[in-house]
């Protein structure tokens, strides 16, 4: 178990342990409320907090336990929902569509893309799919068949056009997370790498993996949990003052 050093603020453990109570309820209800938004966001991937004790030094020198929050990704396959449209992509299995962002390059499990004027396939906030790292272009499709290969090759007609990249990463809660299905390398994440076991499907789109009934039972639980908390600190409010008041009665 590690110790954090720091100078502990409060004496007693009771409301101590009831603020740390109400600072993990608070992360709990930030990830739940991300997740519940997200229900319809294709390829989201929901959180999972788990908690993990460390030792906390205290101003007289002694130690007490803690609990601190550990939040890490669920990238467990979502359903794969049939589009029939020739330019929505899913991906079976692990790994992410790279895409060019204002800000360098980036990582999705959104495939649902479209052509922009210049025949470049984009996402929907118009980021280019990159395939053998450039840049997708097709050419003129019109009237024409589009498809996509086992192995990641675009064809028009007959005539193969261009590759999908696929990656994946050595450490997948290494990414950092950006909005509801966007990931960032780290440097604990690992550089990417071709996946080798992912493979694409045309016409389908990943659903966001979070159960919706789930997700509302987890808010109830929440809810009640935050009542819990809220009497046990009006008790401990209310042994406060009566201590005081027997104190200086004694007085």
């Amino acid at each position: 178990m590690k110790l954090i050093d720091g100078i502990h603020p409060y004496s007693r453990l009771g409301p101590m342990e009831s603020l740390e109570g109400a600072r993990m309820l608070e992360q709990k209800l930030s990830v739940l409320s991300n997740e519940v938004s997200n229900i319809k966001t294709p390829g989201f991937k929901r959180q999972r907090i788990t908690f993990e004790e460390y030792f906390l030094k205290q101003v007289d020198a002694t130690k007490r336990t803690a609990k601190g929050e550990v939040i890490k990704g669920d990238f467990s396959q979502g359903t794969l929902r049939e589009t029939r449209n020739p330019f929505d992509f899913a991906i079976e299995g692990e790994g992410f569509f790279v895409v060019q962002t204002p800000s360098g390059i980036r990582y999705t499990r959104a495939g649902n893309f479209s052509l922009n004027a210049q025949n470049q396939l984009v996402t929907q906030e118009g980021y280019l799919v990159l395939g053998d790292g450039a840049p997708i272009t097709l050419p003129d499709t019109t009237g024409k068949g589009i498809w996509l290969s086992s192995d990641g090759r675009f064809y028009v007609d007959e005539t193969d056009t261009a590759g999908i990249d696929i990656v994946t990463f050595k450490n997948l809660n290494g990414l950092k997370r950006l909005g509801g299905n966007l990931w960032e390398q780290t440097q604990a994440s690992g550089p990417p790498r071709p996946s080798e076991t992912a493979r694409v499907r045309q016409g389908f789109l990943e659903e966001s993996n979070t159960n919706p009934l789930e997700a509302m039972i987890n808010l109830v639980d929440l809810f009640r949990e935050y009542e819990a908390l809220q009497r046990t600190l009006k008790t401990q409010d209310e042994l406060d003052s009566k201590s005081a008041t027997e104190v200086g009665r004694v007085g």
